[in-house]
């Protein structure tokens, strides 16, 4: 709902090369690069919420611009040796370097008011009358430079019902990063200093000097190493239980990781993770397996899960770990004489030095801080299969639970807990002119956590977004299929065309709220921000 001047470009290349010098050795190359420029000169912006008895209206004025560039370089080659049919060695070296910029200079001025309910008016949604309640300047100047290194070995061996693989990789990322970006709120005329006890103000029993500050304010400036070495070992079988197939796997992952840097006390910590699984097929007349994993995971941090909310690294930020349990069913069964497939899995995961996060708008801050346990558990099902003949359809089904307790305070809703999902994709086609094609994708799902505002205790903000739907649709035509043996000198494979509709009935979805504060209430209002509106799309894809 953001009428802006957007001048997006985007330049992607790839490439994916392999040579066999013989049968028992072979070269591959993954190459990418990809350069994004993000430039926008926000100008206006109207939102209406609230309630058909309680309407309200956000009104923003915009000066200024943001202009973001994000470059990403990417290699890697492989070597593929098979000295014999039981062994299969892979080395891979990779580079992954990545220059971000987040430049902005946004100045807003915004006002709330009443907009028309009457829906029998061709002015309903219009806003006569607006109260002034301040304005806003954020300003960033955020760049990030980091090379990414990788040295890695992966071996596999294959006898009879015997299975072993083993991996050992050194990582080295080296990062550079500048953080610097500060917000001024200004309300009734006032500038607004951050919401802590050093800017408490009690006059005029108490003099109140404290600096005038902006009311968030970020400046860091990081270079970080970090080496990690990495491993693995997993042994699998296959075996004759009785009448019925099974398998096992047993392994161990481990990893070691070494923080250091400019002005860093360097840091090293080790983590293990064991791990297993067990699947059984019956000899039943019904085709079904099981499954049963168990094991204990761990999240070793990045740079971005070292960076506090200020900035700050914190190098002995420690790997989050969940123990996992997962239970599930696959059941292959023929319906309207076609195959189908139903996967199910129900698990739990109870995870402690938990990392906290917060999302502001898309931009994840974390507390850098393993001060919270957590637990996560859910339901996972999936009908594959052909609805219609020739074409592949599913519908899935999901139901989440997941809360967090931070500091012992109790538990609470973590920004994922998405509690209900359901979605399908439907495919079809014209009998009488099977090269036309259609598709319809629904999604549905339950609200998630609404956030809550900068300085805000997250236990005073636990409402939910509204929930989220979307429907796409598409009409895709085959102009030359090479199924169908049809090409021009067999030069261009195939080649389609067509029309697609996304979020057809222009549902307004939102992904987080703004919350904007009113000086003169001293309240703050959830604003919705709302994902895209309804997208029409015209596609050419050709394949040589």
């Amino acid at each position: 709902q953001t009428q802006t001047n957007y001048q997006p470009r985007f330049t992607d290349l790839q490439t994916y090369l392999t040579y066999t010098f013989n049968s028992k050795f072979s070269m591959d190359f993954l190459g990418t690069i990809a350069i994004n420029n993000y430039n926008y000169e926000p100008q206006t912006r109207q939102t209406n919420f609230g309630t058909l008895a309680d309407p309200v209206a956000l009104l923003v004025v915009y000066d200024g611009q943001e202009q973001d560039r994000y470059e990403t370089y990417f290699g890697a080659a492989t070597g593929t040796y098979k000295p014999n049919a039981h062994l299969n060695l892979k080395f891979t070296a990779s580079a992954y370097h990545t220059q971000e910029q987040e430049h902005y200079d946004i100045h807003a001025r915004y006002a709330l008011g009443t907009p028309s309910t009457n829906i029998d008016s061709t002015d309903a949604g219009e806003v006569d009358f607006t109260r002034a309640i301040g304005s806003q300047l954020m300003h960033a100047r955020n760049d990030l430079d980091a090379l990414i290194v990788n040295l890695q070995h992966k071996g596999q061996y294959i006898k009879n019902e015997h299975q072993l693989d083993w991996g050992l990789k050194y990582a080295h990322e080296s990062i550079r990063d500048r953080l610097q970006e500060y917000e001024i709120i200004d309300s009734a005329g006032f500038s607004v200093r951050p919401p802590l006890e050093a800017f408490t103000n009690q006059q005029p029993y108490e003099a109140f000097d404290a600096p005038l500050v902006p009311f968030t304010s970020r400046r860091a400036q990081n270079t970080v190493n970090i080496d990690r070495l990495m491993g693995y070992f997993q042994y699998s079988r296959r075996l004759n239980w009785s009448t019925a197939k099974a398998w096992y796997n047993i392994g161990l992952r481990s990893q070691a990781w070494t923080v250091s840097g400019l002005g860093i006390t360097s840091n090293t910590q080790q983590v293990f993770s064991p791990r297993g699984q067990f699947s059984i097929k019956p000899n039943w007349k019904s085709d079904m397996l099981f499954r049963l994993a168990a094991g204990i995971y761990h999240q070793p941090p990045f740079y971005r899960e070292l960076r506090n909310a200020q900035g700050q690294v914190l190098p002995e930020v420690e790997a989050q770990r969940s123990l996992h349990i997962v239970l599930g069913n696959d059941w292959s069964f023929d319906m309207w004489g076609r195959p189908f497939t139903l996967t199910s899995e129900a698990y739990f995961k109870s995870l402690d030095h938990v990392n906290t996060y917060t999302l502001e708008n898309v931009r994840i801050r974390y507390r850098a801080a393993n001060d919270a346990e957590a637990y996560a558990y859910g339901l996972d099902m999936r009908l594959a299969g052909e609805f219609v003949p020739g074409t592949d359809s599913w519908i899935s089904l999901g139901l989440l639970k997941t809360e967090e307790n931070i500091q012992d305070r109790g538990y609470i809703a973590r920004p994922t807990d998405q509690r209900f999902k359901m979605a399908f994709l439907f495919q079809d086609y014209v009998p009488r002119i099977p090269d036309m094609k259609l598709y319809l994708k629904m999604v549905y799902q339950t609200g998630l956590p609404g956030g809550s505002p900068s300085y805000a205790d997250p236990y005073f903000y636990q409402t939910r977004l509204p929930f989220y739907f979307r429907s796409d649709v598409g009409f895709l035509y085959d102009i030359i299929n090479a199924e169908r043996g049809a090409s021009i000198n067999s030069f261009i494979k195939e080649l389609s065309t067509g029309i697609e509709i996304f979020n057809i009935f222009d549902r307004r979805n939102s992904i987080t709220n703004t919350f904007v504060r009113d000086a003169a209430s001293r309240q703050q209002y959830a604003v919705p921000n709302y994902l895209t509106p309804r997208v029409f799309n015209i596609r050419l894809r050709a394949r040589f």
